[in-house]
């Protein structure tokens, strides 16, 4: 009975041993948990690498488009300079750069200067009333004007400029493949074989690393009864899974991280590619490297 006893006890003593490894699982069907991926680390911060959305619509080739739409503006009243008493030549730069061919006039005391229209780009010569010997020149490209006149401008007298110009504003657009707010990073930490990942919008994703293996196949998470070394160099392959929710839809994440393992611990060049899918049948790209 006393070697019974003890044949019992030494049973449970090897089993502990076993069971208090690398690997544990809470029970109910949770996911089990193993550290025998701990040398290989793929957690970092991984965008795409054009800057734009990391998920996106399938076969987006650009991380955005843009929209650009213009407007005619008009200015009436720039105070282009101001006459001393001295000077009979003035020159200057239009404050909205380049104007409308045929929208420029400017006054000087009696004087008006026109852009007479008859060109669309370059210099034009300004009609000039009253015509005494007064000239004027105005670049459509630039916006720049010169003002010459037969006499000295009367000091405190203003040169007035007023026209019409373009301006345009773009608005970029995300081609985006998630609902809601756009989806620019994730962030990936790694415990052995589980993941979270955190995306740019605060949304939590949860899972684990399946299959690591080297680009030719080998495997590195083995049988914990046959463990062969595991490589210290090359390509490492790993396969991944995570769910969660973000911005009204559960989502799963599945796909592959990848990197160059070198020394046996440091992983460089690290990627995400994976599909997102959102509940409704709603999928698209990640492509993403860890900065």
């Amino acid at each position: 009975m006393i070697k019974k006893t003890l044949l019992i006890c030494v049973g449970l003593a090897i089993c502990l041993v076993f069971m208090s490894g690398c690997e544990w699982s809470s029970g109910g069907g949770a996911t089990t948990w193993n550290d025998r991926e701990n040398f290989v680390d793929f957690s970092g911060d991984y965008k795409n690498s054009d800057g734009g959305v990391i998920v996106r619509t399938f076969g987006a080739g650009s991380g955005s488009t843009t929209n650009t739409t213009t407007a005619t503006n008009t200015v009436s009243g720039e105070l282009l300079a101001t006459g001393d008493g001295i000077q009979t030549a003035f020159f200057g730069r239009l404050a909205s750069g380049k104007p409308l061919p045929g929208s420029l006039t400017i006054a000087v005391g009696g004087y008006r200067f026109n852009d007479p229209g008859s060109a669309t780009a370059g210099n034009v010569v300004l009609t000039v009333t009253p015509a005494d010997g007064a000239s004027g020149t105005l670049n459509l490209d630039t916006g720049a004007w010169g003002l010459t006149f037969p006499a000295p401008i009367t000091a405190g007298t203003q040169i007035i400029g007023a026209y019409r110009y373009f301006s345009s504003s773009s608005v970029v657009t995300p081609v985006q493949g998630n609902h809601g707010d756009p989806i620019y990073a994730f962030i990936l930490q790694q415990t052995g074989n589980m993941i979270k990942i955190i995306d740019s919008c605060n949304s939590t994703y949860e899972g684990t690393i399946g299959s690591v293996r080297t680009t030719g196949g080998y495997p590195i998470d083995l049988d914990p009864s046959d463990m062969d070394p595991a490589p210290n160099a090359g390509p490492i392959v790993a396969q991944f899974s995570a769910t969660g929710y973000s911005q009204g839809y559960s989502v799963q994440i599945v796909g592959v991280l990848q990197g160059t393992l070198s020394g046996g611990t440091t992983l460089s060049g690290r990627t995400m590619r994976a599909t997102y899918i959102e509940s409704g049948g709603y999928d698209a790209d990640v492509n993403g490297t860890a900065q």
